[in-house]
C-alpha cells in the first residue's frame, strides 16, 4: 500500500495561486492546510492534499464530484480542484471554516456541556444529515464523529471531511468497502449490509452519548449509562439507546424523527430550568455563554484616539471576571502597544503570580493576550473562556470592523468633551444607518454630562448611550464604574462579588 508523504509545506506555493500558511490537520492519506489566495487578497481557503492509489474504491475525484453538488450552510463549499499528478496527489480547495473540533471543544470544558447546548448540537447534526439524506440521490456521510465536526466561531456545528461519503444505491445489498471510525461506526459498516441514512443516525447517537458522558463513551455500556446520569443527561437516554440499536430497523427512521425527539426534549429541559435570581426570568451570564456553545464576545471600539477605549475594555473585563470563571481581554489592533507597556510595568509580585508567557499575561482574575494572527484568536475559543473582551482600539481595518459587528455586545467609546460629540455621531454613521442602530450596540461616553448624553441619544436615535464616571483603577472598578458598566451590559451580568485588586507600579527612584 502506498504511503502518504506530503508534497507541500507551509511557505510553499500551489498552482501559482495559493500560498500555504499552516497545517490544519492530517489523516492517513491526506493533509489539510490553511492557504492565502494571492488572486483574492485577504481571502483564505482550506486545501486538502490527497493521495489516491489507482484501483482503490475511494477516490478524490469521487469525493469532489459528490461535494460539488452539495449546498448547505453546515457543509464546506468546494471552489477549486487540482487534478491528480503522476504520483496520484490531488488538491481540493474549499471554504475555510474557523473553529475547533468537537472533541477538543469538549476537552476544553473539562467534559462538561450543559444539557441545552448538547441538545442544540444534536439538532444541528440532524439538520445537516437531513439535507444529505434528502439529496437526490441520498448521500450517506458514513464517518460522523467528533473529529469531523467543527464548532465554528459562532458556536455552530459544521460537518467536515467527506472522504468516505457515498450515494445510496437502491437495491444494492452491501457496500463496496467497509469504512468508518471504530466506536462511532454502525454495525452494518463491518458486515454485509449496505449503509443507508440510518447508518449516519447510529453515528449521531454515538456522538450524543460521547458529549453526554464528557467525551468518554461512544458505545452504550453500563459504565456509559452511569456516566450519562452523573453528567445530568439522563433525559437523553431514550433517544441515545434507540439510535444505537444494532439493527437499523430498530432505530429512528430519519433525521427528521430525531429532530422531533430532540425538540421535545429541549422543551422539557427549558421548562425544568428554574431561574437563578428569585423573581427574575433571566438566566445568568454563564448560562447564556454555555448555551451558545462558545464564549460571549464583547468588542470595544474607539470613535477617536484618546477616548478611553482600552481603559473601558479593561474595566469591563475585570467586572465580568467577578461572576464568570474565565475571562480574557484581547488587544486586536496590531498597531496598539498598550498591552506591551502593561506587561513591562507589572510589579515583581504581580509578575510572579500572573504566569507570563510570550504574548500572554495575567492581572488579577483576567488573562491578557496580544494576538499576532486570526488563528490565535480562534484558538482562544477552545480554551474554555466564558467571555472574550476584544479591545479593538481605534482600528479601522476590515477585519477589526467585522469583529466589532459580529460581537454579542458591541461597544463604541466616544470622547466626553462636548466639542467632540459630533465625532461619535459621524463615526456611528460610517458603521451603519444612524436611523437603525443594532440593539446589541452600546455607546459609552466617559465624563459626559447629562445634557450631553441626552443630545447624543437624540441624534443617534437610541437609548443605549451611557456615561462613564472617572475611575483611576480599571483593574478593580469602584461602585460608580461598576454600576455604569452593569447598565451597559444589562442582564448579561449576575450580581458581582467585589474582589480587591490594584495594579501596582514601582515608584521611580
Amino acid at each position: 500500500m502506498a504511503r502518504f508523504v506530503p508534497k507541500i509545506a507551509p511557505g510553499g506555493l500551489l498552482a501559482g495561486r495559493y500560498r500555504i500558511e499552516q497545517i490544519l490537520g492530517q489523516g492517513g492519506m491526506s493533509r489539510v492546510y490553511l492557504a492565502e489566495d494571492l488572486k483574492l487578497p485577504g481571502k483564505s481557503w482550506a486545501i486538502k492534499e490527497c493521495l489516491t492509489v489507482p484501483g482503490e474504491p475511494v477516490s478524490v475525484a469521487k469525493e469532489v464530484k459528490l461535494l460539488i453538488q452539495l449546498n448547505h450552510h453546515r457543509l464546506p463549499r468546494i471552489v477549486d480542484f487540482i487534478d491528480p499528478d503522476e504520483d496520484g496527489y490531488s488538491y481540493i480547495v474549499m471554504d475555510y471554516i474557523q473553529g475547533v473540533p468537537l472533541d477538543q471543544f469538549i476537552r476544553a470544558r473539562a467534559g462538561r456541556l450543559p444539557m441545552e447546548l448538547l441538545i442544540r448540537f444534536g439538532l444541528q447534526m440532524a439538520e445537516g444529515l437531513r439535507y444529505l439524506h434528502r439529496h437526490e440521490p441520498p448521500v450517506i456521510h458514513r464517518d460522523v464523529k467528533p473529529a469531523n465536526l467543527l464548532v465554528d466561531d459562532k458556536g455552530e456545528l459544521q460537518f467536515v471531511d467527506f472522504g468516505i461519503a457515498r450515494t445510496f444505491i437502491d437495491g444494492k445489498t452491501e457496500d463496496t468497502v467497509q469504512l468508518g471510525t471504530v466506536g462511532f461506526a454502525a454495525p452494518e459498516q463491518y458486515g454485509d449490509r449496505q449503509s443507508d441514512a440510518r447508518t449516519d443516525l447510529y453515528s449521531l447517537g454515538a456522538v450524543l452519548l460521547y458529549m453526554g458522558t464528557g467525551g468518554r463513551f461512544p458505545v452504550w455500556t453500563p459504565e456509559a449509562a452511569s456516566a450519562l446520569r452523573n453528567h445530568g443527561c439522563e433525559r437523553l437516554e431514550p433517544i441515545v439507546t434507540r439510535l444505537l440499536q444494532a439493527r437499523p430497523e430498530d432505530r429512528f427512521n430519519s433525521a427528521e424523527e430525531v429532530s422531533e425527539a430532540l425538540i421535545a426534549l429541549l422543551r422539557r429541559q427549558s421548562e425544568a430550568t428554574r431561574p437563578v435570581i428569585p423573581g427574575s426570568n433571566s438566566k445568568t451570564h454563564e448560562d447564556i455563554i454555555e448555551n451558545r456553545g462558545r464564549p460571549v464576545l464583547v468588542s470595544v471600539l474607539g470613535a477617536s484616539a484618546g477616548a478611553g477605549t482600552t481603559h473601558t475594555a479593561i474595566a469591563l473585563a475585570h467586572l465580568l471576571a467577578r461572576c464568570i470563571k474565565k475571562v480574557v481581554i484581547v488587544e486586536m489592533d496590531p498597531k496598539s502597544l498598550a498591552f506591551l507597556r502593561l506587561a513591562q510595568l507589572l510589579d515583581e509580585e504581580a509578575s510572579a503570580a500572573k504566569g507570563k508567557t510570550g504574548r500572554r499575561f495575567r492581572i488579577g482574575h483576567v488573562d491578557y493576550a496580544k494576538l499576532s494572527a486570526r488563528s490565535d484568536f480562534i484558538s482562544l475559543l477552545s480554551e474554555g473562556y466564558g467571555c472574550i473582551v476584544c479591545d479593538l482600539g481605534t482600528g479601522r481595518s476590515k477585519e477589526l470592523l467585522e469583529e466589532f459587528r459580529r460581537a454579542d455586545l458591541s461597544i463604541i467609546v466616544g470622547a466626553g468633551a462636548e466639542w467632540k460629540a459630533e465625532e461619535l455621531e459621524r463615526f456611528a454613521g460610517t458603521l451603519c444607518s444612524i436611523e437603525q442602530i443594532p440593539p446589541t450596540w452600546r455607546f459609552c461616553v466617559p465624563f459626559a454630562s447629562s445634557s450631553g448624553l441626552r443630545r447624543i441619544r437624540k441624534s443617534l436615535h437610541t437609548k443605549n448611550v451611557y456615561g462613564l464616571p472617572a475611575d483611576p483603577n480599571p483593574y478593580d472598578p469602584g461602585p460608580s464604574m461598576s454600576h455604569a458598566l452593569q447598565e451597559v451590559c444589562e442582564n448579561l451580568l449576575t450580581k458581582p462579588k467585589r474582589t480587591s485588586f490594584r495594579f501596582l507600579v514601582k515608584p521611580k527612584t
